[in-house]
């Protein structure tokens, strides 16, 4: 899918948001941090010291998060899935070079809560491989783990994208439907499989 940057409009400051249950209907709610918001790193695998610090810090979440759950939950897997193959293509480009990637992240309270690599960040169309956020805030009905990671860190990386000169921005889904709902593009048929 693709996203033309010149027509795009960030959200500037997306918040965290939590669920609770409304104590007079029992209904789901959605809850607004107002206090804390998101935190956005860049690894840049041009700098030795981010490509080591990468390892240190990224490797262990998508780790943790590649496990799965039982009973199975949909979109937890999927969050799962992807962790495990953003891990098999990091380990991959590690062992080849020269490098041209970057890794984002973006944290909340200290903690990561979602991951994207883009092997070649520089690119007039930078193409954004796997975007993944916490499983454990994908559970559907979990009350406790935040979420908005995800999109807070996509239009961050847009952003960032926009201000080097990219034109648009390519993004590879498992979920079309929620990006075509937010301005996204699908790609001619004959140029990609969207496998990610």
């Amino acid at each position: 899918m693709f996203l033309n940057l010149q027509n795009y409009q960030p959200a500037n400051n997306l918040p965290p948001y939590f669920f609770e249950v409304d104590p007079v209907t029992g209904n789901l709610i959605k809850v607004f941090d107002i206090e804390n918001d998101f935190q956005f790193k860049t690894y840049n695998f041009r700098v030795t010291a981010d490509m080591e610090s990468c390892i240190k810090e990224v490797e262990p979440v998508l780790l943790e998060w590649r496990e799965e759950i039982e009973p199975f939950d949909e979109e937890f897997h999927s969050s799962s899935s992807l962790s495990d193959a953003m891990l098999i293509d990091l380990r991959h480009d590690f062992g080849d070079g020269p490098f041209s990637g970057e890794v984002h992240v973006a944290t909340y309270e200290g903690r990561i809560e979602a991951i994207s690599y883009v092997p070649k960040a520089e690119a007039v169309v930078p193409e954004i491989d796997t975007i993944v956020a916490n499983p454990w805030g994908m559970i559907e009905g979990q009350t406790t783990n935040v979420k908005g990671a995800g999109s807070s860190l996509l239009d961050y990386i847009l952003q960032k994208f926009r201000s080097r000169g990219a034109v648009k921005a390519r993004l590879y889904s498992v979920r079309d439907q929620y990006y075509l709902d937010r301005g996204w593009q699908r790609e001619s048929d004959d140029y990609s499989a969207c496998g990610r």
